[in-house]
């Protein structure tokens, strides 16, 4: 189901993982990026999701201030929201890495458990093998 669709993000629900699936699919100025980590927030809240597939594999690098929005900001609603698990396709370019690298290091919770894959496939079957009742 999709939830929210924009030429830079495709926000879904996969219901065989019961997870919100963020697809990054290309560049996003600052408020667009914002608006599609607040509806992937808004589809966990309304879900009541343990589960988050990022998928960042062609997703653009990210702003300093964005960066700091992300990891301060909306990753502690996230977290509030009942989000438990994190598979995060890794991104091809490298400065989008360096991105990723940016945002992650600083979620620093006992909370989310955080894992990293090459490819979607691989990130779905964690996703689905995680408790679907767990910490938290």
């Amino acid at each position: 189901m999709i939830h929210f669709d924009e030429r830079w993000i495709t926000i879904s629900w996969d219901p065989h993982i019961e997870a919100v699936v963020a697809e990054w699919k290309g560049f996003a100025e600052s408020k667009d990026f914002r608006a599609g980590l607040e509806a992937g927030l808004e589809l966990a809240r309304q879900k009541r999701a343990r589960r988050w597939l990022a998928d960042t594999l062609r997703g653009p690098p990210s702003t300093q201030a964005d960066q700091k929005w992300t990891s301060e900001i909306w990753f502690p609603r996230v977290i509030v929201a009942g989000v438990r698990w994190m598979a995060l396709v890794v991104p091809q370019s490298a400065i989008t890495r360096m991105s990723l690298k940016g945002i992650m290091s600083k979620v620093t919770t006992e909370s989310l458990t955080q894992a990293y894959f090459e490819d979607a496939a691989s990130a779905r079957a964690w996703l689905a093998a995680t408790p679907r009742f767990g910490p938290g």
